[in-house]
């Protein structure tokens, strides 16, 4: 367990005006970088970010709610641009891709997303919640899927297949020294075909 005394609080005392969610997931994650996830408390998140614990707990209710949290929203913008193309003439898998690089666009810094992707790799216990956490914008895909005119069957395989080929490609990128995941997506979308 790290030494308290080697985190240095962002702020010394009082209450703060506004909690930036982002600020504190990010103060996690360099916390987790640098003494290592199981290392470091909740508690000592707060202290550092300068919280409450009941603060910090009003918008992550855990370790893990923190690293996973930056990546569900970049999915809620995937799944807005699946609605909008909803009812245009994009190909199903050309909507997809631009699902994904909605999501791509949507992320404020690719550097945290990057180390938020290698604890997720690292930690089996973030690695095991992949399926649980991801599973609405599966079912939300699946539909999408079948109202573009694939049966229930062809969609929830297609839907398997989307969210396994581009998690691989955003661990994948996380784990080289490439800037950008742009490439690494587009060439999982290459290996997805329709029935």
């Amino acid at each position: 367990m790290p030494d308290t005394q080697d985190l240095s609080p962002i702020r010394l005392s009082g209450r703060p005006q506004s909690i930036n969610p982002d600020l504190v997931a990010r103060t996690a994650l360099e916390l987790f970088a640098k003494h290592g996830y199981g290392e470091v408390s909740m508690a000592q998140i707060a202290e550092v970010a300068g919280i409450g614990r009941k603060s910090l707990y009003r918008y992550f209710a855990s370790k893990a709610d923190l690293v996973w949290g930056g990546l569900l929203e970049a999915a809620e913008i995937s799944e807005q641009a699946l609605d909008a193309a909803q009812g245009s003439d994009m190909r199903l898998l050309d909507a997809m891709h631009e699902a994904i690089q909605a999501a791509l666009r949507s992320l404020p810094d690719l550097e945290v997303t990057r180390g938020r992707l290698r604890l997720i790799a690292e930690q089996p216990e973030l690695l095991a919640q992949a399926p649980l956490r991801m599973a609405p914008q599966n079912g939300q895909m699946l539909q999408h899927l079948v109202d573009g005119g694939l049966s229930v069957d062809e969609a929830h395989y297609l839907s398997v297949a989307f969210g396994s080929v581009t998690f691989s490609a955003w661990i994948r990128w996380a784990q080289s020294n490439e800037l950008s995941p742009a490439q690494f997506l587009t060439n999982a979308m290459k290996v997805l075909r329709l029935p």
